[in-house]
């Protein structure tokens, strides 16, 4: 077989698949499947079977291309989980360091402008108030770095997160109670004596 005539045969048959893909989805059978597909191409003939062919290597190529990209997502989701404990992990040798806080307060007091000014229009504008600052003061104080516990919390949650997407977290065993074990004998005697006069 010539390289043309592969390149003639693969086209076909890719065209072939595009249109039972298409069908597949809408739900057609394959018979019906058959017969548009010979229309479509002007195809001589066309196989139930290879109908069957067709729709299994469109269900693996739509089976591998779901995991795949569940592959790439659940690998995005790991590299943000990496990216945000390494900023968590330098916040948190930041919060460890020790620094100097400063403060300052203003002393002040109200002074009234007590200049009469007229507006554009002959009106006179109401009187403002100002804070003159009188002194300021200004603390400093050394301040011991001791770590912030928030960050470790969150460096806890993000690694929790990282051993769920991985599966890591064994299934969580819970304890079913049925109705009778959650009411007493002598209640479920009443309720099934009362559902017997209800079906006399």
């Amino acid at each position: 077989m010539s390289k043309a005539q592969y390149q003639r045969r693969n086209q076909a048959r890719l065209a072939r698949l595009e249109i039972v893909s298409q069908l597949y989805l809408r739900g057609y059978s394959v018979r019906k499947i058959r017969a548009e597909v010979m229309r479509r191409l002007d195809l001589a003939t066309y196989s139930t079977q290879t109908v069957h062919a067709d729709i299994r290597l469109l269900l693996q190529e739509w089976h591998d291309s779901r995991l795949e990209n569940v592959n790439d997502a659940l690998q995005l989701e790991l590299t943000r989980i990496d990216d945000t404990i390494c900023e968590l992990w330098d916040q948190w040798e930041k919060s460890k360091q020790d620094y100097v806080k400063t403060t300052r307060k203003r002393k002040g007091a109200p002074v009234r402008n007590n200049n009469n000014q007229q507006g554009g229009n002959g009106e006179q504008q109401p009187r403002q108030n100002e804070i003159r600052t009188l002194y300021t003061e200004e603390n400093t104080a050394e301040v011991q770095g001791l770590g912030n516990p928030a960050y470790i919390a969150e460096i806890r949650q993000q690694l929790a997160e990282r051993r769920k997407l991985l599966g890591l977290y064994s299934a969580e065993k819970r304890e079913i109670k049925t109705i009778a074990e959650e009411i007493s004998r002598e209640e479920l005697e009443q309720e099934l004596r009362r559902l017997e006069l209800i079906t006399e």
